[in-house]
C-alpha cells in the first residue's frame, strides 16, 4: 500500500534528477552573468537555456515513457495472474460444493445403512437368545419325560419278569403294583398309549386293589394260578413296547432339534459376526467421510475468502492502472506541448531579422542600463537565490537565479510564486507523508503482536488437539481390543458349552446304557434268586378255602436248594444302578446350571459389547472431530506464519520507504522553509524591498 502523495514520485524522480544535472551549470553560469553581459548578448543566453530545456524535456519524455513499459508490463502480469487464481478459485468453489454435497448424501445413506444393519444384529440377537432359551425349556421337557417314561419302561419289564412266573406270590404282585404306581404308568399310558379304555380300567382297578389285597382272590385278573395268561400281563406288555416306542421316538426328535438348533446357532452367530463387522466398517467410514467433509467445507470457506481478495486485488489494479495510464498519456502531451514551444521559441529567437531587431533594442538597451536601480536589484536577488541554491542545494534556486537575470521582473515574481506554492505544497505532502508512514508503521507493529498472540495461542490449541487425538486413539484400540476379547471369550464360552453339552449327552447315553445293561443283568438274576430277597426261602402263598387255611405267607429256607452269593449280587447290581441314576441326576443338573450360567454370561456380553459398541462410535466422532479441528488448526496455524511473513516484509518495505523521511523530516523541512524564505526575500527586493 501506498500513499496516494507519493504516487506521482516514480515520474517526478527522474525530472528532479535531469533538472539537477542542467541547473549545476545554470547556477554557475548565473553567478558569472553579470561579468559575461557585455560580451555576450542576451537573447543568446535565452536560446541556449531553452536548448538546454528542451533536451531535459525530451529527457523527462523518455524516462516517463521507461516507466510506463515498467508500469503496464506490472499491470499485464498482475491482471494476468489473478485473472487465472480467480477463474480457478470459481471452479474450484463449483468442486467443491458439488463434493460437499456429494458428501452430505452419502454420510446420510451410511447412517441409515448402518442404523438398520443395528437394528437387523439386535433383531437377530434376541431370535437367537429367544430360540436358546425355548430350546433349553424343550430339552428339559424332554428330559423329564425321558426319565418318567425309562422309569416306566423299567417297572413294566421287572413287573412283566414277575408277573411271567408261575409262583409268583402275593408280595411280589403287591410290590409291582407300587413300583408301577410309583413310576406313574397310569398317568402314562393315558397320556402317551393309545390303549383301549377297557385296559386302562382294568390296569386302574389292578394298581387300585393290588396294593390293598390280602389274597389273590382280591386282585382283579388274578383268581387263577396262571397271572401270565391274565389281561393285566398283557396290557403290561403292550404298554411297554408303546413306552419304548415313544422313548426312542422322542430320542430321535430330540437329536434332530438339537441338530436343527446347532445350525441355526451358528447361521445366527454368522449374521451376528458380519452384521457387527458391517456396523464397525460402517462407522469408520461415516468417520472418515465427516473429516473430509469438515476439510472440504473449510477448504471452501478459505477459497472464497481469498476469491473475494483476488476480486478486490484485481479491481484496486485495474484502478491503478487505468489512473497511471491517464496520468502518462497527461505528463506525455503536457512534454510535447513545452518541447513544441520550447522549439518554436527558439526558432523564432534564432531568425536572421530577430538578431538585427536585437541588436537594435534589447543588446543596445542591456549595455546603457547596467547602471540602473532595475540592474541593481536583479543582481541583488540573483545573489540571494545563488546563496538559498548553494545553501540548500536546489537547483531550481539556481535555474530561478539565471532566469532573473535573462527574463523581465514580473516574470521571475510569477516563477518566484509558482516555486513558493510548490515548496509549501511539497512541506504539506512530506508531512501528510510522515505521519501516513506513522499509522502504517504502528499499524503494522498492532498486527504483528496479534498475529503472534493468535500463532501461541493456535500451537496451544494444536498440542491440546494432538494429546485429544493421541489419548481417543489409546482408547479406541483399547476398547476395540476388550470388544475382540470379549467376543474371543463368547467364543470359547460357546464352543466350552457346546463340548459340555456333548458331554452331558455322552455321560447320559453312558449311564442310560449302563442303567439297560445292568436291569437286563439284573433281570436275569432276578429269575432266579429274586425270591431270596424276601425273607424265608421260595415260597408259594395259596388263599385258604373254607376247610383248608392254605400257605402261610413265607416258609423256611432250604440252604442246599440255591447258593446265596446271588442276592448279595442282585444287591450290588441294585446299587450300581442307583449310582447310575444319581450321576445322571447330578449331570442333568449339572448341564442345567451351565446352560444357565451360559446364557446369563453372554446375556452380559451382549449388553456390554453394545455399549462397548456405542463408546467406540462416540469416541470415533470425537476422533474425528478432533482431526477436523486439529487439520483446521494447522491450517490457521499456516495461515498465521504466512500473514506474519507479509507483515514483516510490509515492515521492511515501510522503513525502506518511511526511515529516511522520519529521519531527515526536522532538516528538510527546515530546508524547504528556508528556500521559501529565500524566494520571499528575493520577490521583495525585486518588488523594491531594501
Amino acid at each position: 500500500q501506498r500513499h496516494p502523495v507519493t504516487s506521482g514520485r516514480a515520474f517526478a524522480a527522474p525530472l528532479v534528477s535531469a533538472m539537477m544535472r542542467g541547473l549545476v551549470l545554470l547556477a554557475a553560469f548565473g553567478t558569472a552573468a553579470a561579468a559575461e553581459a557585455s560580451k555576450e548578448r542576451p537573447v543568446m543566453k535565452v536560446v541556449r537555456l531553452l536548448q538546454d530545456m528542451s533536451k531535459e524535456l525530451q529527457r523527462d519524455l523518455d524516462d516517463d515513457k521507461a516507466v510506463h513499459e515498467q508500469l503496464a508490463c506490472w499491470c499485464k502480469t498482475n491482471d494476468r495472474e489473478k485473472t487465472a487464481a480467480i477463474e480457478a478459485g470459481d471452479q474450484k468453489v463449483t468442486a467443491l460444493e458439488a463434493f460437499l454435497g456429494e458428501a452430505k448424501a452419502k454420510m446420510d445413506e451410511l447412517k441409515t445403512k448402518r442404523d438398520e444393519t443395528l437394528d437387523e444384529v439386535n433383531r437377530d440377537e434376541a431370535a437367537l437368545q429367544q430360540a436358546s432359551t425355548l430350546r433349553m425349556k424343550d430339552n428339559k421337557v424332554f428330559h423329564g419325560e425321558q426319565m418318567n417314561l425309562i422309569e416306566a419302561i423299567k417297572a413294566l419289564d421287572q413287573a412283566l419278569v414277575v408277573l411271567g412266573k408261575h409262583n409268583t406270590g402275593l408280595a411280589q404282585v403287591k410290590q409291582i403294583a407300587q413300583q408301577l404306581q410309583h413310576a406313574q404308568v397310569f398317568d402314562l399310558a393315558r397320556k402317551t398309549s393309545p390303549v383301549p379304555a377297557s385296559d386302562m380300567l382294568a390296569l386302574r382297578t389292578f394298581l387300585l386293589k393290588a396294593q390293598g389285597a390280602t389274597s389273590f382272590l382280591q386282585v382283579p385278573g388274578f383268581q387263577s394260578y396262571s397271572p401270565q395268561s391274565s389281561q393285566i400281563f398283557g396290557v403290561l406288555g403292550q404298554m411297554k413296547e408303546d413306552f419304548e416306542k415313544d422313548l426312542a421316538e422322542a430320542e430321535a426328535k430330540e437329536k434332530k432339534d438339537a441338530e436343527d438348533f446347532a445350525e441355526l446357532k451358528a447361521a445366527k452367530k454368522d449374521e451376528i459376526g458380519a452384521g457387527r463387522k458391517l456396523v464397525a466398517e460402517l462407522d469408520q467410514q461415516i468417520a472418515e467421510l465427516k473429516e473430509k467433509h469438515a476439510q472440504a467445507f473449510k477448504e471452501l470457506e478459505d477459497t472464497k475468502e481469498q476469491l473475494d481478495i483476488d476480486r478486490t486485488f484485481l479491481a484496486n489494479l485495474k484502478k491503478k492502472c487505468a489512473a497511471s495510464d491517464e496520468e502518462f498519456d497527461q505528463r506525455v502531451k503536457d512534454r510535447l506541448e513545452e518541447i513544441s514551444a520550447v522549439e518554436d521559441t527558439i526558432k523564432i529567437l534564432n531568425d536572421d531579422a530577430a538578431f538585427e531587431s536585437f541588436d537594435k533594442t534589447v543588446n543596445s538597451f542591456v549595455q546603457t542600463s547596467s547602471s540602473s536601480d532595475a540592474q541593481e536589484r536583479l543582481r541583488r536577488a540573483t545573489a540571494v537565490l545563488v546563496r538559498a541554491a548553494a545553501a540548500t542545494g536546489t537547483p531550481e534556486l539556481g535555474l530561478l537565479a539565471s532566469r532573473a537575470q535573462l527574463d523581465a521582473f514580473s516574470k521571475v515574481k510569477e516563477e518566484i510564486d509558482k516555486m513558493v506554492v510548490q515548496l509549501k505544497k511539497q512541506q504539506e505532502d512530506e508531512i501528510a507523508h510522515r505521519d501516513w508512514c506513522i499509522e502504517e508503521l504502528n499499524t503494522n507493529k498492532h498486527d504483528t503482536e496479534e498475529g503472534y498472540d493468535t500463532k501461541a495461542a493456535l500451537e496451544t490449541k494444536i498440542a491440546d488437539l494432538e494429546k485429544t487425538i493421541e489419548y481417543l486413539t489409546k482408547e479406541i484400540d483399547a476398547t476395540t481390543q476388550a470388544v475382540a476379547e470379549m467376543q474371543e471369550q463368547m467364543k470359547r464360552a460357546s464352543e466350552t458349552r457346546e463340548a459340555e453339552n456333548a458331554d452331558f449327552q455322552q455321560t447320559v447315553a453312558d449311564q442310560r446304557l449302563t442303567q439297560m445293561i445292568l436291569a437286563k443283568a439284573l433281570k436275569r438274576m432276578q429269575q432266579v434268586y429274586y425270591l431270596i430277597q424276601a425273607p424265608g426261602g421260595p415260597h408259594i402263598e395259596t388263599s385258604g378255602t373254607h376247610t383248608d387255611p392254605g400257605n402261610g405267607p413265607a416258609a423256611f429256607k432250604d440252604n442246599a436248594a440255591k447258593h446265596a452269593g446271588g442276592s448279595r449280587v442282585v444287591g450290588l447290581i441294585q446299587e450300581v444302578i442307583a449310582d447310575s441314576k444319581k450321576t445322571e441326576d447330578e449331570a442333568i443338573r449339572s448341564e442345567q446350571d451351565g446352560q444357565s450360567a451360559y446364557e446369563n454370561f453372554m446375556i452380559d456380553s451382549n449388553r456390554a459389547i453394545t455399549t462397548y459398541s456405542e463408546k467406540l462410535a462416540n469416541m470415533k466422532g470425537s476422533l474425528a472431530q478432533s482431526n477436523e479441528d486439529h487439520a483446521l488448526a494447522k491450517k490457521d496455524h499456516k495461515a498465521t506464519m504466512t500473514h506474519l511473513s507479509e507483515l514483516n516484509d510490509e515492515s521492511g518495505n515501510l522503513h525502506k520507504s518511511c526511515d529516511f523521511i522520519k529521519d531527515t523530516f526536522d532538516a528538510r523541512q527546515a530546508a524547504r522553509t528556508a528556500e521559501i524564505d529565500a524566494l520571499v526575500e528575493a520577490k521583495g527586493i525585486l518588488s523594491g524591498m531594501k
